[in-house]
């Protein structure tokens, strides 16, 4: 990796941390999680960077790809663990980090666990280690903390305008004999008050482009016109009915959209949960693993 590239990444930490700090103090009791969820996004673009994904703001059994809908009426409240996943790209080098809130406190020692872990599992990551110690760390860490490891999630590698690349960064000690090489990575502990595994939730807010095919409703193709600036990235529903007001009403779009999805032509995100009543943290953080160091970005 080149000088170059590493002050890339760099600059995408330093919008994170600022992004992350801003995140914090706007997270009160009440706040409405999309009104949130805009001024994280806006805090990038001003500070210079490119939004990576829709922040994802996922409330206790939600564990990720949760970011709030057009028309959100949700709010935060004192009891809710909430996680706050960003992420911030600069000319396409990306930071991914995320943190849990809970304003009551009365989620703090699994968010304590959470965090433990995510320390631990950075400690032992070397350049031709297997991804599976990391995993390992992550999971003993939670057990010993009476919380499961989301068995069925875990990091990844963060190249160039690709969000999730190999490899794969385990939760848990899985056999895999996979080395960790040169390049930026994603360790991202999710703990749980339940069994350990999500399932997929009926709601999708987030979406990346697909494969191109022909559409013959008007409406859809001028929607997919407009998602072709977001290239290779993620992005929300909300941001494209916000860029096709003015040229599509409400029932164009939503009808548009559904031909969209079921062609195929934009990949789905949908929200990913634990069961009922069980709850999930968080935390995150991106690292540059080079030949003689590993940096961890936005420290």
């Amino acid at each position: 990796m080149d000088t170059k590239e590493i002050n890339e990444y760099e600059k995408a930490a330093a919008v994170w941390k600022s992004t992350l700090k801003l995140a914090r103090k706007e997270a009160k009791d009440g706040v409405p999680l999309l009104s949130l969820a805009q001024k994280i996004e806006a805090n990038i673009l001003k500070e210079g960077c490119g939004i990576a994904f829709p922040v994802n703001l996922s409330l206790n059994e939600e564990a990720a790809h949760f970011t709030p809908k057009y028309n959100d009426e949700r709010t935060l409240q004192k009891s809710d663990l909430l996680k706050i996943d960003i992420g911030v790209h600069s000319n396409g080098y990306i930071c991914d980090g995320a943190i849990s809130i809970n304003l009551d406190n009365s989620h703090a020692k699994q968010i304590e666990a959470n965090e433990l872990a995510l320390e631990n599992a950075i400690s032992v990551v070397a350049l031709g280690k297997t991804v599976e110690i990391i995993g390992a760390e992550i999971e003993r860490t939670l057990k010993e903390k009476g919380f499961n490891p989301i068995y069925n999630l875990g990091g990844h590698g963060l190249e160039k305008n690709n969000i999730h690349s190999s490899p794969g960064i385990p939760n848990h000690k899985n056999g895999s004999e996979e080395k960790i090489e040169e390049g930026a990575i994603a360790i991202e502990p999710f703990a749980s008050t339940g069994k350990g595994f999500i399932g997929e939730s009926a709601q999708v807010e987030i979406f990346a482009m697909g494969e191109k095919k022909g559409v013959r409703n008007t409406s859809a193709r001028k929607i997919i016109e407009l998602s072709e600036k977001y290239e290779t990235l993620p992005f929300a529903e909300r941001w494209l009915r916000k860029d096709a007001l003015g040229k599509i009403n409400d029932f164009q779009f939503t009808f548009a959209l559904k031909e969209i999805m079921k062609l195929g032509i934009f990949e789905n995100f949908p929200g990913l949960k634990e069961t009922k009543g069980n709850f999930v943290s968080q935390t995150e953080k991106s690292l540059l693993v080079l030949e003689d160091k590993v940096i961890v970005l936005g420290e």
